[in-house]
């Protein structure tokens, strides 16, 4: 029989180790420490004794050897060089996460080649970093290397994913990098492979037919680059464990079946939407038997069952989707609120570009999840409703222009307080802004042009301290500019074109240092024109505006288009209008009152 003693005895050191780090291992996570720029300029809480139990580290709860070391965000000390030897001392180390830290390479002899002797490191985020292709060559030596996370950096060989190739892998993340060419064969070796994420480069030429070797695939996302993938193919069809799969923004062509997935049963995420007009997706004839329940599908610009305006009578039968986008397809009918009557968790809708035609019916019960919203480019019609704001209380993004909406501009958008983003452009809405003005403080696009909205532009813009851009152009709003509108610093658009406004444009913009388009042309504006510092675009026109030609000598060098006719503009054209504004492109001046010789200089402004 076993000793109780003993046995007594083994339990609390077992409890010891497990419940504290090796005091060598604090030491050098302390070293780690000060060796980083944290962000926000907050280190973590590494205080206590127990360095299992700080933020960011995970201890093994056998041996207390540090596991796991999130150092995401924070940001190397020595000008973004990394100094990997730092890491050594951790031999049993399984999972580092350096994202988003801008590195921009390892310092000298302390590159990625010292891990080597990191034996057990199987998953590496690089991520979000400005890593080229010669600094992170040597993670090829990593035998245990199983998951590299490498996207959004600097790579762009496509030898580079050659190389890359040749590991036993379980991930390969190289997204978002901006590599140039073909997608080599020698990714389909990687048969063990079960992600493998490309999107977001310039892959471009054919998919080789060979990934269909890649059987254990869960994910594959090609997305957002220039390959040519021609339907009907046999590439996916032996891939049935594919979770996700994303082909969009590519040189997609011919005829795809739906139904040839109705297989995997595993999918969740379809992502199909081509830059080419010579690609079909048939849901209908044969129908699609799609078993799986999908989370995520997008069939945009795919000319979807031809043309037909037929809506995928699958879609019926699911409900677990929390993002549709079916755009650009002609899709016919009234507006099919019943795909957010099915799906509850429904956050992102795009229906634009399509035909859908009569109101817009919201469902009858709130769907708190949905925050985007986009049915602009189609046929609706009738008033607005007037209850959106309690059916999607969270709507963040609301795009419904271009359609033929009516009525008094809907008081209901007022009330939602998470709205950043309000496109309501190109219908005929009519009445007042100033009661039901959106004054929510996430509002940062405001896009209401080419309506009948009337009255003056409320002073409440000027607390929506957010707005970048605004466009009230094409309405019949009258008063004047308010001078409080120079309190929104981070207003980059200002279009109010095409009203009724009068008196004189506020000196407060000229604080506007981020503001680049400004158009006030075609209203009853007077007065000399303001110091405007940073304009990329100046559209004045149709005004009685007066004063001399306007200089902004040092801040208008960035000005390309200056559109100042039927003014009352006088004086000269200055001699220095080459040096003032060497971008110009566009320099309209009809209908004024200058005089005298047109200089020299402005044959300088090639």
């Amino acid at each position: 029989m076993r000793n109780p003693c003993i046995w007594c005895c083994l339990v609390l050191l077992t409890l010891v180790v497990c419940d504290s780090c090796l005091h060598e291992e604090r030491k050098h996570l302390m070293d780690i420490c000060d060796a980083f720029l944290w962000p926000a300029g907050n280190p973590p809480d590494w205080s206590s004794r127990d360095c299992c139990r700080w933020e960011r580290v995970t201890c093994s709860s056998i041996t207390g050897r540090v596991t796991a070391l999130d150092l995401d965000a924070a940001y190397p000390s020595w000008y973004g060089l990394l100094n990997c030897s730092m890491f050594l001392p951790f031999r049993e180390l399984q999972n580092l996460s350096l994202g988003n830290a801008g590195i921009a390479g390892c310092m000298p002899g302390a590159g990625f080649e010292v891990w080597s002797n990191l034996r057990q490191l199987e998953i590496l985020d690089l991520s979000e970093n400005e890593l080229n292709d010669s600094s992170i060559m040597p993670l090829v030596g990593l035998a245990s290397l199983r998951s590299p996370f490498l996207g959004g950096n600097a790579i762009k060989n496509d030898f580079t994913v050659q190389r890359l190739s040749k590991m036993k892998l379980d991930i390969l993340d190289l997204s978002w990098n901006g590599i140039f060419g073909n997608i080599s064969r020698a990714v389909c070796n990687m048969t063990s492979l079960r992600e493998l994420h490309l999107n977001g480069n310039f892959f471009f030429g054919v998919l080789p037919s060979c990934i269909r070797n890649l059987t254990f695939l869960r994910v594959l996302d090609l997305s957002n680059n220039l390959l040519t993938a021609r339907f009907p193919t046999i590439s996916f069809a032996n891939m049935t464990l594919l979770e996700q799969l994303s082909l969009s923004h590519n040189q997609l062509e011919g005829l795809l079946l739906l139904n040839s997935f109705s297989n995997h049963l595993q999918l969740k995420y379809l992502r199909l939407s081509s830059n080419s007009a010579s690609f079909q997706v048939q849901t209908e004839n044969p129908e699609a038997n799609i078993s799986s329940q999908l989370q995520v599908l997008e069939l945009s610009n795919c000319n979807l069952n031809a043309n037909s305006g037929v809506v995928p009578s699958f879609l019926s039968h699911q409900h677990g989707l929390y993002l549709i986008d079916v755009s650009n397809n002609n899709l016919s009918g009234h507006f099919p609120t019943w795909l957010l009557e099915n799906n509850i968790y429904l956050s992102y809708l795009s229906v634009k570009h399509n035909s859908f035609v009569g109101s817009l019916i919201l469902p009858s019960t709130v769907n708190q999840n949905l925050s985007w919203l986009d049915a602009s480019y189609n046929r609706l019609s009738g008033d607005l409703p007037v209850d959106i704001n309690i059916t999607f209380p969270n709507l963040s993004y609301l795009n419904l222009s271009k359609n033929f909406f009516q009525g008094i501009f809907p008081s209901a958008v007022s009330h939602l307080e998470n709205l950043s983003t309000l496109d309501l452009s190109y219908n005929n809405i009519s009445g007042e802004i100033t009661a039901s003005f959106p004054t929510t403080m996430s509002m940062n696009h405001l896009v209401l042009n080419d309506n009948n909205i009337s009255g003056e532009i409320p002073t409440s813009i000027c607390t929506n301290v957010n707005l970048g851009v605004v466009d009230f152009s094409n309405n019949k709003l009258t008063g004047s500019i308010p001078n409080c509108i120079a309190s929104n610093h981070l207003f980059f658009i200002l279009n109010l074109r095409g009203n009724h406004l009068t008196g004189s444009i506020p000196t407060g913009l000229s604080s506007l240092l981020n503001l680049q388009f400004l158009d006030l042309s075609k209203n009853h504006l007077s007065g000399p024109l303001p110091s405007l510092p940073n304009l990329t675009y100046l559209h004045l026109s149709e005004n009685e505006l007066n004063g001399t030609f306007p200089l902004v000598w040092p801040f208008g060098a960035n000005l390309k288009t200056m559109d100042l006719r039927y003014n009352q503009f006088s004086g000269a054209i200055p001699r220095c209008i080459d040096e003032t504004f060497p971008e110009l492109r566009i320099l309209l001046l009809k209908g004024n009152m200058f005089e005298g010789m047109v200089p020299n200089q402005v044959c300088l402004l090639t």
